[in-house]
């Protein structure tokens, strides 16, 4: 039987990779880019990519800027008797400058030659934003106002993420009346803003419940919030 040669060998572990990474951007959560490079042209080296949003980037990109002046990135790319280096939770930077949160495996021949790195790049800027109305929300009042909201004015609370969502959506239903599709698509695209803007998709299992009150499927979520995103571009 004929030896598989080096070059068999790292194209087939090269669409092994694209394939885990098509498999890992299914179900991860939409702030997160996972690409895949081919280290062997790293002018173009981006073979594979999902949420690439994230950093604007396509196939055939080459790699974060910051990445690679990283010391720990230049060092892992050496030339290694290990099979896999692993770079975790370091920071990096997109060509605009927007910080991320990145971690990195790369993948070396059986001379030791890398040639593959699999990146997870993470933007936790809406994460922090939402995190700041959450703590806006739960702030201290002061004593006379904590007595007043020690009154009968529960039902405007929210026990659930459920209830709150409810809220918003009749209160967006009531804001654009009607029937007819434009006006229950409007209803629901203002429905879906409110949601974003108080951090509830952040919550797991927020985009599936947005769905289940809406009656629509978390396709129609994810479609909602991509033309937002370009409204507010």
């Amino acid at each position: 039987m004929s030896s598989i040669t080096d070059e068999q060998y790292v194209a087939d572990l090269m669409r092994m990779l694209a394939g885990a990474v098509q498999v890992i951007g299914s179900v991860i959560q939409r702030n997160a880019e996972v690409v895949l490079h081919d280290l062997r042209q790293p002018e173009y080296s981006i073979a594979e990519i999902v949420n690439a949003e994230v950093t604007g980037r396509k196939r055939g990109d080459s790699v974060l800027a910051g990445l690679r002046t990283d010391r720990a990135f230049i060092s892992a790319m050496e030339r290694k008797d290990e099979a896999i280096s692993l770079l975790l939770d370091y920071p990096t930077f997109t060509r605009e400058g927007k910080p991320l949160r990145s971690s990195t495996a790369i993948y070396r021949d059986r001379h030791g030659v890398p040639f593959a790195a699999l990146c997870i790049n993470v933007d936790n800027a809406e994460i922090e934003q939402a995190l700041r109305v959450l703590q806006s929300m739960t702030a201290m009042c002061p004593p006379d106002v904590q007595i007043a909201a020690a009154e009968p004015a529960a039902e405007t609370q929210h026990e659930t993420i459920e209830d709150l969502m409810s809220d918003i959506i009749n209160t967006t239903s009531a804001q654009h009346p009607g029937n007819n599709r434009n006006d229950t698509k409007r209803a629901n695209l203002l429905a879906v803003k409110h949601m974003q803007e108080k951090g509830l998709f952040l919550i797991k299992g927020g985009v599936e419940k947005a769905a289940a009150a809406l009656g629509v499927t978390r396709y129609t979520i994810y479609n909602y919030l991509d033309e937002i995103k370009n409204e507010n571009s």
